[in-house]
């Protein structure tokens, strides 16, 4: 069984950092004895490190040459074994994923990927890193994943708007102007199919009534509900009279959020369907008695009210480990044997989290979520960073955490 190497660090001076991780990366790689140094390597800064990533960089690749390959980005928290670093003096997390070159793909605004490259190589999953500002996301996005074999995205956005940088570095780089480090656009990694993954979304809200279809909506104002104003349907299902105790009522609806989808769905008693995506509610126009969002909604697609909860969140998470846990050790039959299909054990994760899911003070500290998955799942190396948006498969998030784990036979 071969760990990714994991490492992270937090220290005023980035060189300090930087030296504690090359050698805790150089000590794991060291006790896996016979293990090819892997091509690929997965860089995540904080945002005091972001005036410093060339020349982060560039040590970085003087220290591992072995390592060809890096891809990552900047995030105002990033996420490192049990812990999540925001603090003033600046934080970087590494995984060294142990992929061979045939395994993965590193594209950019400078490096595009193709369907099928010219040497063969097909996209089965994708690692994304982006920017959540800019124009035609979901559109990018959606092509991005009709790239792939089995449409499975994963990663996440910034929004630093002074000082959000992506990495895609590359040994051997076909464009002189290709520093490595990015700002706008998307990057990351492509998978094989050689590479398996499992993903999984935990929402962190509580459902306050049914899903409804939308009936009237312009652009960004929902109108009608099942054929009923929308904002009266709200004041009904939060139980307050915007007309009688408006300052009570604003209240409520500050506190509340709708989680989207494409169309119906039955959302678990106490959490939201991960194929939903959910939403502020950023305003009310008592005059068309409609609902304010932040992204253009369609008459057709379904809403349901809903309110963050702690309870729901650690429930999401843990069910969320116990199904990955069920998937990875299969008690149905293998068809290539006739027999169980061989138990698979995790080699690494990548957890990424909306800002607007805890953890918002801005120091170093022990983060319970982390602490649970590595509970769940054991010890694994893990790393990750705080995002502006989610995404998952072709949908983008914004309130949600994304668990990623890549896997392995328990036999090799």
């Amino acid at each position: 069984m071969a760990f990714f190497p994991c490492a992270h660090a937090s220290h005023l001076q980035w060189r300090q950092a930087l030296t504690q991780v090359v050698t805790q990366v150089r000590a794991q790689m060291a006790m896996q004895s016979g293990q090819d140094w892997p091509a690929l390597g997965l860089m995540y800064l904080s945002t005091p490190y972001v005036p410093h990533a060339a020349e982060i960089l560039a040590a970085l690749t003087q220290e591992l040459p072995e390592v060809h390959h890096w891809s990552g980005m900047s995030a105002p928290a990033v996420l490192g074994g049990d812990m999540r670093y925001a603090g003033e003096q600046g934080a970087m997390a590494v995984m060294l994923p142990l992929l061979g070159e045939a395994d993965f793909r590193l594209f950019s605004g400078l490096r595009p990927i193709a369907k099928v490259a010219s040497d063969g190589f097909a996209i089965h999953s994708v690692l994304v890193h982006g920017d959540g500002r800019m124009p035609q996301l979901e559109e990018l996005l959606l092509e991005l994943a009709s790239h792939t074999a089995s449409g499975e995205m994963m990663g996440g956005f910034g929004s630093e708007r002074r000082s959000g940088m992506q990495l895609a570095w590359s040994l051997q780089s076909s464009h002189s102007e290709d520093t490595g480090l990015l700002s706008g656009g998307l990057s990351g990694v492509a998978f094989s199919d050689q590479v398996h993954t499992v993903s999984r979304v935990v929402q962190g809200c509580k459902p306050l009534a049914l899903p409804m279809e939308i009936t009237d909506a312009r652009e960004h104002v929902i109108l009608g509900l099942n054929g009923r104003p929308a904002l009266d349907v709200l004041m009904e299902t939060l139980g307050v009279q915007l007309e009688v105790d408006a300052q009570a009522a604003i209240g409520r609806v500050r506190h509340t959020l709708v989680a989207l989808a494409a169309g119906p769905y039955t959302p678990h008693s106490s959490s939201i369907d991960v194929r939903a995506r959910v939403r502020p509610i950023m305003g009310l126009d008592p005059l068309r008695r409609g609902l304010v969002l932040d992204e253009v909604v369609d008459q057709g697609m379904y809403l349901a009210f809903c309110e963050r909860s702690g309870s729901s969140a650690w429930s999401e998470l843990r069910r969320a480990c116990a199904e990955i846990q069920e998937q990875l050790t299969p008690d149905i039959p293998w068809p290539a044997a006739g027999a169980q299909a061989p138990a698979r054990i995790v080699c690494g994760a990548i957890y990424v989290r909306s800002h607007l899911r805890g953890g918002t003070a801005a120091t170093n500290e022990v983060d319970a979520e982390l602490q649970l998955i590595r509970h769940a799942l054991g010890p694994i190396p893990l790393v990750g960073f705080v995002t502006a948006g989610e995404i998952s498969g072709r949908e983008v998030h914004g309130m949600s955490g994304q668990l990623t784990v890549f896997t392995q036979p328990l036999a090799t």
